[in-house]
């Protein structure tokens, strides 16, 4: 019986393995060898791919290659990086192998040709490419890391390469355990932070140096950095373009790096431009990268207002994982100064890297959010005996200064001050995704309709798949509430979501309809501040009570197009209101609420609303330090068209739209262009606002800029308008060469602004273009931002035109 049982267990494990021998008969194997058709030389990481699929495989670092493909005719092409691309045709036979060498020629219309006599110089060239050809054949990976930032006071002398035990004084800390995954297409970067905890003196509980993107890819011709949001390029010490920039030199490296690594060296040029200066090691015979130390040069430090970071220092080493060169260790370091304090604190962040998983199909890049950095709710709660059994900490050498930086306490009062300070500023990102009041005037509101006005408003954390908000509060000057309860959320992976919005408002006759989807309002916060300093807040004011209902289609992660119902009630307010901080001491001058041309009207609006929105920029691929300014460049369309409808019942029978683009527009080191281009027309008077802008979707370092800066907002700004606003920002570099101390530690950033436009009161939806007879409008300012790392100042001059005044000043914090 024993044997009969295992016979049938025979037949049955047999009849199991004819359909796995038959999937193996049905295929065939290519191989061979790919070269370089000029020099004969083997291309290693060379791609393989089946066209018409997503198959494919690359060539080890001999250059051979093996791949398994289905019987019949396929075509493979043959892909290298400044290499023309071979396809040839194949008739695959079940179980047979064909052998195919392919010689591929330099495509010289694709590649930049750098002519250089320097030896070392087109090394560095060769490395490049040979990296971006290994890497192209990554798609995705996940890792684990752990990260320990210590911070240790030095003296003036000190120097990186004395950074030893007996010359630092360590005083803070912070310890951090992340998962981070990264796509290639699209290229996407994020951290999840699984725990983290850091001394009371520390700056930040979080990393102070961003994870905003990959590890640095020096290759690049242009590596795009975000200092204190001061936008830079900088060109790459292993790129085709490094012998133009830098000094390079090559040398056998010291004992403690393989046998057979070679030790180049790179100075800048030029000192007018950020550039790196520093060390590469790579294998000769292998031809990769195993480390890398580069330092930013004086051009690049920069200055908050508040405290100074210099000596920027990008330190890497590489370990083999599968076929693939990644990151074994991080170090980041720098030297940071405050503004009233002589002493210098060393800041010192080492990452170990373990655990990756190489192009898995768990990493979807669906689910990288752009934000960057998740913080798990509960990271902060994780205990002592947690932190204990972390087995990574044994290989990061900042541990040794662990327990003496838990044992420090602080007693520089200059240095408590400037910590308190930094925390804020860089915990307040994570604070405003995750929990936020939506304006500060939730908080605390004065003007002269609403008189003292108190009320909150919270959010949900920034979440690519919903938001809710909801905001309430009392106007004491006009004695009524006001609220809002709105929301959207896509269920699963869901193109539509449903959207709404219930509200009761009072809002300014001449402003957006909707707020700033920004966490700090400084359209709002200027008001109240104009309001208190002045007794007047320059608006005519309306009640917004009713809904709006409909779907958001998604159509990218910054792409979508809402379609609402309107069913609102508008009711004029006077503007009149003898409550205010003072008491009965200030006394606003009265008059109604009505502009002599278009006054505020009371009815119903019952109508549709539409509004596309479309965003290129996408977030810096690699930040140094965490920014407000995330953005990269590209451009953006904001679209509007809303129309009242009186056969659904509507008071006002109109038509309007207005239309927005933005561009941007890179200039050497931190320099660039921003173009403004808005168009926008009516046909009829409406109860609201006529202040054509981007409908509050556009975000720049939290500023909201309104078309023409001199016009008053008491004024009207017609039924038809065009404008176009060209902006340079010269970013610190600028101040950081003006002889005046102040200002080169004020880190204040300066900006030029030319606007042109053009109005019309004719009713008609016929865009301002070209110029017919209506009136135009010209101005000229400059600006300046981070004023002591929170202020923002602008001084235009009208050139020409009827609306506002000739001079315009605006302050925004």
């Amino acid at each position: 019986m024993r044997c009969k049982s295992c016979f049938s267990g025979l037949i049955v494990f047999l009849l199991l393995l004819i359909p796995g021998m038959n999937v193996l008969a049905q295929s065939g194997t290519l191989s061979g060898f790919v070269y370089d058709a000029e020099t004969r030389e083997s291309l290693p990481y060379a791609n393989i791919i089946v066209e018409g699929t997503s198959k494919g495989t690359y060539t080890a670092s001999d250059g051979s290659y093996t791949i398994k493909l289905d019987t019949g005719t396929v075509s493979i092409r043959y892909r290298f990086i400044s290499f023309r691309d071979t396809v040839i045709q194949f008739q695959i036979q079940p179980g047979r192998e064909i052998e195919q060498d392919v010689y591929l020629r330099p495509d010289l219309t694709s590649m930049e040709v750098t002519v250089s006599a320097d030896r070392v110089a087109r090394k560095v060239q060769e490395l490049a490419r040979l990296r971006d050809q290994q890497n192209s054949n990554l798609n995705s990976y996940k890792a684990e890391v752990y990260k320990l930032a210590i911070l240790s006071n030095v003296d003036k002398s000190f120097k990186y390469e004395e950074a030893g035990e007996d010359d630092l004084e360590p005083i803070a800390f912070s310890e951090r355990k992340s998962e981070i995954r990264y796509t290639s297409d699209p290229e996407r970067y994020s951290e999840t932070l699984e725990a983290n905890r850091a001394s009371d003196n520390f700056f930040s509980e979080y990393d102070f140096f961003s994870t905003g993107g990959a590890p640095l890819n020096l290759n690049s011709d242009e590596v795009v950095l975000s200092i204190l949001s001061e936008g830079m390029s900088v060109v790459g010490p292993i790129s085709d373009k490094a012998g133009r920039f830098y000094e390079l030199y090559d040398e056998e490296a010291d004992s403690s790096w393989p046998e057979g690594t070679i030790e180049i060296y790179f100075e800048p040029k030029t000192d007018n431009r950020p550039l790196f200066e520093g060390q590469v090691w790579y294998d000769e015979e292998q031809s990769v990268i195993l480390g890398i130390d580069v330092t930013l040069n004086e051009y690049a430090e920069t200055n908050s207002g508040t405290f100074k970071i210099s000596d920027l220092r990008y330190q890497q080493s590489y370990k083999k994982v599968g076929d693939f060169w990644l990151p074994e260790k991080t170090e980041l370091s720098a030297m940071l100064q405050f503004i009233t304090s002589k002493d210098r604190i060393y800041y010192h962040d080492e990452w170990t890297w373990d655990n990756y998983e190489l192009n898995a199909r768990s990493i979807d890049p669906q689910q990288i959010e752009l934000n960057t950095t998740n913080i798990l709710q509960d990271a902060h709660k994780r205990q002592q005996a947690y932190w204990d059994t972390l087995s990574t900490r044994e290989k990061n050498e900042n541990a040794r200064l662990l327990d003496e930086a838990k044992e420090y306490e602080e007693d520089r009062a200059m240095v408590k001050v400037g910590m308190s300070a930094m925390r804020t500023f860089f915990r307040l990102p994570y604070q405003l995704e995750r929990f936020y009041m939506t304006n500060i005037s939730d908080i605390y509101h004065y003007n002269r309709v609403e008189g003292n006005y108190l009320g909150l408003g919270v959010r949900t954390p920034v979440h690519p798949d919903y938001e809710y908000r909801a905001i309430g509060g009392y106007g004491f000057g006009n004695q009524s509430w006001s609220y809002e309860l709105s929301g959207y959320h896509f269920f699963g992976n869901s193109f539509v979501a449903p959207e709404g919005s219930y509200h009761k408002q009072t809002l300014p006759q001449y402003q957006d309809y909707e707020y700033n989807r920004t966490p700090l309002d400084f359209f709002e916060a200027r008001q109240t501040m104009y309001a208190l300093t002045t007794g007047t807040s320059g608006n005519n004011y309306f009640e917004r009570e009713g809904y709006e209902a409909g779907f958001r289609f998604r159509f990218g992660t910054e792409s979508f197009l809402r379609t609402l119902y309107l069913d609102e009630t508008h009711r004029s307010l006077t503007a009149t209101s003898s409550f205010s901080l003072f008491g009965d001491g200030l006394i606003p001058e009265e008059f109604a609420n009505n502009d002599p041309i278009f006054p505020a009207q009371e009815g119903t609006i019952k109508g549709l609303y539409l509004h596309l929105h479309h965003d290129t920029r996408q977030y810096l691929r690699t930040q140094f330090l965490r920014d407000y300014n995330i953005r990269a460049f590209g451009w953006l369309t904001d679209a509007v068209l809303e129309k009242g409808i009186s056969s659904w019942g509507s008071d006002f029978d109109y038509n309007r739209y207005r239309v927005g683009l933005k561009f941007y527009w890179p200039v050497f080191s931190s320099h660039f262009f921003q173009t403004d281009i808005i168009v926008g027309a009516s046909d009829a008077g409406v109860p609201n606002q006529r202040l054509f802008t981007y409908n509050g979707y556009v975000l720049d370092d939290y500023v909201r800029y309104k078309p023409f800066n001199t016009i008053d907002y008491r004024e009207p700004l017609g039924n038809r308008i065009s404008q176009i606003k060209v902006r340079y920002k010269f970013g610190s570099s600028l101040t950081r060469s003006i002889p005046v101390n102040f200002i080169q530690k004020s880190g204040i950033k300066i900006s030029t602004v030319l606007t042109a436009g053009v109005i019309d009161q004719t009713s008609s939806l016929e865009p301002l273009l070209p110029y017919s007879g209506s009136k135009a409008q010209a101005e000229i300012g400059i600006a300046a931002s981070k004023i002591f790392g929170i202020l923002y100042a602008e001084v235009s001059k009208k050139l020409y035109g009827k609306y506002g005044n000739s001079i315009g000043f605006l302050i925004l914090f």
